[in-house]
């Protein structure tokens, strides 16, 4: 991947290794499923993107609520 991709500043944590520790590598690292790790980029974001982070926390909430849809669906197809 390129080094000149362009990623806002709200997907970067506060930390000495800046451009490194992103929402994405965390994503990556853990293995996140598409909705988990949606969850977790918005709650990683939702301080630093809006004003108030609770639209980034209801779409974190939705994409929980698909993943628990998703899990109980694979659970009823393995019986």
């Amino acid at each position: 991947m390129s080094k000149d991709l362009k990623v806002p500043t709200y997907y970067i944590g506060n930390t000495h290794r800046e451009g490194y520790y992103q929402a994405r590598y965390v994503i990556d690292d853990f293995d996140c499923t598409y909705h988990v790790g949606s969850s977790v980029t918005y709650c990683l974001r939702a301080t630093r993107k809006h004003e108030t982070p609770l639209e980034c926390l209801h779409k974190a909430i939705d994409h929980l609520n698909f993943e628990i849809e998703r899990l109980k669906k694979l659970k009823t197809k393995k019986k």
